[in-house]
């Protein structure tokens, strides 16, 4: 199973991602009644947030960065299916390796905009 991440017109920024994982973000509120019981309620809509680590070049690693800092979009690749969103909770690169085109570990967060299946042809 390959995971790719990529810009939103489709250039590859890695096929490099070791961790994509799709949590649920709900917002809940837990109230305990008089009567010793507890009352949970799920306000709103919740929101689909994939966790990932993914290892880049230095020119891909400034790509990242450069959609982070305009809130862009980003497009996740996994399982014959997409996953659009934007960034957020981005840790501190790690550096792997050192030079021109050093390789770069990195761990962020995708809150999920659009979903939708990718359609593979074969000739």
């Amino acid at each position: 199973m390959i995971t790719f991440l990529y810009e939103t017109d489709d250039t590859l920024i890695t096929d490099l991602v070791n961790t994509a994982i799709l949590n649920p973000d709900i917002n809940q509120i837990e109230n305990r009644l008089l009567d010793g019981t507890y009352n949970v309620q799920s306000i709103g809509d919740s929101l689909d947030i994939i966790e990932i680590t993914c290892y880049v070049t230095k020119t891909n690693k400034i790509v990242i960065d450069d959609i982070n800092k305009i809130c862009g979009y980003i497009k996740l690749v996994k399982e014959n299916k997409y996953y659009t969103g934007y960034i957020t909770k981005a840790m501190p690169w790690n550096v792997l390796t050192k030079g021109t085109n050093g390789l770069y570990e990195g761990r962020f967060r995708l809150v999920v905009q659009e979903e939708g299946t990718v359609w593979e042809t074969f000739l």
